[in-house]
């Protein structure tokens, strides 16, 4: 009786181990970036010079240049009706992991960037005032011991130029590999 006692304590402890390292996240490493908000400006992949960033490179948190390499995430254009169109690069024929999201929370209060829900593969309208989060491809840039892992962003639309064909986006990308936390400082999710 005491062996069994003994076996059942043993295994018990195992199980209770394996199940704690399961529910928590351990394959993240630590954060190092501190969340930043920033703004930029991003213009219309049509009707601009070809100089002019229309796209979004989550995994740096900068605009890029869409002529140049496709190392973004999304793109942005301006329908005839003065109508922001954002375009996740499966949209445009590219890599179809990076998605994004139109939130109806406003931008102070998205804290977490949600798991799933994202379009991938076609474009979606957002007017002045609105609010979509970014879930990046998966890089391995800047991670550590994790492998290639997406960040996670929320943009705000804070203006949309019609004449000029470009818009102004406030926004905080999480630039810590696998971190959904969505507020200003030093994450810890």
């Amino acid at each position: 009786m005491h062996a069994i006692s003994l076996r059942y304590r043993r295994f018990s402890l195992l199980l209770g181990a394996v199940v704690t390292a399961c529910g928590s996240d351990t394959t993240l490493a630590p954060a190092r970036f501190e969340n930043v908000l920033d703004t930029t400006v991003l213009y219309a992949l049509t009707g601009t010079p070809i100089g002019t960033p229309s796209g979004f490179d989550g995994v740096q948190a900068a605009p890029v240049r869409t002529d140049l390499n496709v190392a973004f995430d999304f793109a942005v254009d301006i329908t005839p009706m003065g109508s922001l169109q954002l375009l996740p690069t499966g949209a445009l024929g590219y890599f179809p992991e990076p998605g994004l999201l139109v939130s109806f929370r406003t931008f102070d209060l998205l804290v977490t960037a949600p798991l799933d829900g994202y379009v991938l593969d076609s474009a979606l309208t957002v007017e002045t005032g609105g609010v979509f989060v970014l879930r990046s491809r998966s890089s391995s840039d800047l991670c550590t011991n994790t492998g290639a892992l997406p960040r996670y962003g929320k943009f705000h639309v804070l203006a949309i130029d019609a004449a000029q064909r470009n818009v102004t986006l406030e926004f905080l990308v999480n630039r810590n590999c696998g971190y959904r936390g969505l507020e200003p400082g030093l994450p810890d999710s």
